[in-house]
């Protein structure tokens, strides 16, 4: 049986045209309130572990934990630092990032190595307020991108293998409809395993 390949359009024709370019600050701001907002999800989550974790030692005597500020805002940064890290060293991409189509990586060289998605991960964090230099650099890289030598450009995924030359293109394999098929949805019996 051989199997043909179908190709489906998965991006718009209008935005095919930006894939692989430098994103802007626009976009790269969402993807940014997105991620906060998926560490924020996180460390709520974390909290309940813990309380919960608390709450089944104590049993009765049990009390929320009241972490002072500086606890949770540590927390919540070593949390966002671990999360950009993992993701742009793995995938090129945070959560915010693949919403909104965009990937980080190395001018001409691809994906972004751990040492390099730490750094970088460390300068966003703590220093958000640089990725406003997007604006006016002519490649649209923020100051963390100038001293880490990264660049963030609209690519809206698919795997590296059997992807089409258009950007918008998706392969995708279908079988043929099998010959001496009824069209009537029944299965068909196998002479070899229905026998009676």
């Amino acid at each position: 049986m051989s199997v043909g390949t179908a190709r489906f359009d998965t991006v718009p024709a209008p935005a095919r045209g930006f894939h692989g370019r430098p994103a802007g600050l626009v976009t790269r701001a969402l993807a940014n309130v997105i991620d906060l907002f998926v560490v924020m999800v996180a460390l709520v989550a974390c909290y309940l572990g813990v309380s919960g974790f608390l709450f089944l030692r104590r049993g009765p005597a049990f009390e929320f934990p009241t972490p002072t500020y500086a606890e949770a805002y540590w927390i919540g940064f070593a949390l966002l630092v671990v999360y950009f890290a993992w993701s742009w060293a793995t995938t090129g991409r945070t959560i915010g990032d693949r919403t909104m189509g965009l990937r980080v990586g190395r001018p001409g060289a691809g994906d972004v190595r751990a040492i390099r998605a730490i750094a970088r991960a460390l300068l966003c964090a703590s220093l958000p307020f640089l990725l406003l230099w997007v604006a006016f650099d002519r490649r649209r890289r923020s100051v963390q991108d100038i001293l880490v030598g990264t660049i963030v450009v609209y690519d809206w995924g698919g795997s590296p293998a059997g992807v089409s030359d258009d950007p918008g293109r998706v392969a995708v394999d279908v079988a043929p409809s099998v010959a001496n098929e009824s069209d009537d949805g029944d299965p068909e019996p196998v002479a070899s395993l229905d026998r009676e």
